[in-house]
């Protein structure tokens, strides 16, 4: 069985390649292509359990957009120098390793606050009470990167276990966002748009660092978004699977 770490190495070390090192020779069906090829024929068999998935519930589909999500920000940050988690580089804004707090605490908070909705009594409170809310002080980010997204893909999951398969009628049950009236639906769309909403906080501060994106890491995004659909739609088992072909193929480029 393919090891996270080695999928995350195979996937940092895809991400540092430049156009020299992609254009290096690969062979597929026992023919010449270029090492490009091992990432978007990995996309390609993604796309295939992609479109086979059976359907799902639409609590299910909903949160698969949260994991492609997942994955697009898994795809940025993967192999990232560690040095650059603490660095300043705005006034008055957080630092990488502070953005990914903030994205662990809220994904887990989104998750009590749908759960609550969806399995408490018309009589109960609205609202969900403090002390049962995650908060920043008790949310570990301490260690390298790879051991930071590792905790948020455990978020992930843990949001999608309480949510993944509701009844078609818990969608509609009534909630609150911030001060808004909202229905379960409305707040199962907010994990996917939040992730975006920081994915994009990421990539300005690393504009702001002066670090740049690789080509190898601009399809490598595409692909670990991929895969987090994957496993949004077909499941874990079917993610890992790709991460294992991938990991296979990469043994092969020299």
């Amino acid at each position: 069985m393919t090891t996270s770490g080695e999928i995350d190495a195979t996937l940092g070390r895809f991400a540092s390649f430049d156009d020299t090192q992609l254009a290096r020779r690969w062979h597929f069906k026992d023919k010449p292509v270029d090492v490009r090829y091992v990432l978007y024929r990995t996309m390609e068999d993604a796309q295939e359990i992609v479109v086979a998935a059976a359907p799902r519930a639409e609590s299910c589909r909903i949160l698969a957009h949260a994991q492609r999500a997942y994955g697009d920000l898994r795809g940025l940050l993967v192999g990232l120098p560690d040095d650059l988690l603490d660095k300043a580089w705005g006034e008055k804004e957080w630092p990488l390793r502070e953005i990914l707090r903030h994205i662990i605490v809220i994904e887990g908070r989104y998750g009590v606050q749908t759960r609550y909705a969806v399995d408490r009594a018309d009589a109960d409170p609205m609202r969900v009470a403090d002390d049962r809310m995650p908060t920043p002080a008790q949310t570990d980010v301490s260690g390298p990167v790879a051991r930071i997204l590792a905790r948020l893909g455990a978020a992930r999951a843990a949001s999608d276990e309480k949510l993944a398969d509701l009844p078609a009628g818990a969608m509609t049950r009534p909630t609150q966002w911030m001060h808004y009236d909202v229905d379960v639906r409305f707040r199962l769309h907010r994990f996917a748009a939040h992730l975006i909403e920081h994915t994009v906080h990421c990539e300005k501060a690393l504009d702001a660092l002066g670090w740049r994106l690789t080509e190898g890491r601009r399809i490598v995004r595409r692909l670990t978004a991929l895969i987090g659909e994957v496993e949004g739609v077909a499941g874990p088992d079917a993610a890992r699977g790709i991460e294992k072909v991938l990991v296979e193929r990469a043994a092969s480029v020299g």
